[in-house]
């Protein structure tokens, strides 16, 4: 039965990004990614997805953020996940960020 899964992360790794979820069997819906700039300036983060075959996608590439704003970088977009994706976060400063991503898991169940 789909179910909503919250995965977050207050930290990102600078160098090759965090991984918020990776996913399991079947169709998973990604319904939102909010990120929230918590550092005194504006920053860039990337979200993409690197799919099971090692290619990547990319959401939102250094997308820049301003100070104390939040952003759903996936906003209207129907963005779906499949067996073996990872969505990854990644940010020039480990702690300028927080991260929620919201999913739906085993969406064509």
């Amino acid at each position: 039965m789909p179910t909503f899964q919250t995965y977050k992360a207050s930290t990102l790794d600078t160098t090759t990004g965090t991984t918020l979820v990776t996913c399991g069997t079947g169709q998973h819906f990604l319904h939102s990614a909010y990120v929230a700039n918590v550092y005194g300036s504006a920053m860039g983060i990337t979200l993409k997805v690197e799919h099971a075959d090692a290619t990547v996608t990319y959401v939102a590439y250094n997308y820049k953020v301003f100070p104390n704003e939040t952003v759903d970088l996936v906003k209207d977009n129907k963005i779906y996940l499949l067996t073996g994706d990872k969505l990854i976060a990644q940010a020039d400063k480990s702690d300028a960020f927080t991260v929620n991503v919201s999913l739906l898991d085993e969406a064509n169940q």
